[in-house]
């Protein structure tokens, strides 16, 4: 009855979220939509659900609807990419989705979740070091840090500012990971 009760939570909060929308917004042709573009607005859609209307619930029934959230989020990345699809933005992640992310890196309590969080964002968003940097300052244990850039070095596009992720560190072992994941792409 419970997971009843959150699941029609979660649906009014998708209806509330659809509302809030424009009327142009509403008559999206699918036609015009690639597969990457539909999972990164369900992916959006979710992020603004939990950073909205989640974290009003009460723990239990947070927790609960949570689950729910991450596995939508793990049958997202189920879903193929169409072959000869490729994905060319060059242009790093909007600054009201960085903001989103942020948000929810920040609401999760486990370094685990915050961890999860980013690896989704990694999968369909460019970043910036600056934006890098930022994440990972969101992070208290440098072996966490380490886990946050090898996740999105992958789709850092100004990589020739690479040495300020380098001086994100103090020890010296760390800043060795730190140069192996940046020189283990090409052109580095």
């Amino acid at each position: 009855m419970k997971s009843k009760i959150i699941t029609l939570l979660i649906l009014l909060s998708f209806c509330a979220i659809a509302q809030e929308h424009k009327h142009n917004d509403r008559n999206i042709n699918p036609d015009e939509l690639s597969v990457r573009e539909i999972i990164f607005r369900i992916s959006s859609n979710f992020e603004k659900l939990e950073r909205e209307y989640l974290t009003k619930l009460s723990y239990r029934d947070y927790v609960r609807a949570k689950s729910l959230l991450m596995e939508s989020y793990d049958l997202l990345n189920f879903i193929p990419l169409e072959e000869n699809e490729e994905y060319n933005s060059n242009s790093p992640i909007g600054d009201e989705d960085f903001a989103g992310l942020l948000q929810s890196i920040q609401n999760e309590s486990f370094a685990e979740d915050k961890i999860g969080v980013v690896s989704i964002a990694s999968k369909y968003h460019h970043f910036l070091v600056e934006q890098v940097l930022q994440i990972i300052d969101e992070f208290s244990f440098s072996g966490n840090k380490i886990e946050i850039i090898k996740l999105i070095y992958p789709n850092v596009i100004d990589k020739e500012n690479s040495h300020r992720l380098i001086s994100a560190f103090t020890f010296s072992s760390d800043k060795d990971k730190v140069r192996e994941i940046i020189n283990s792409f090409p052109g580095n």
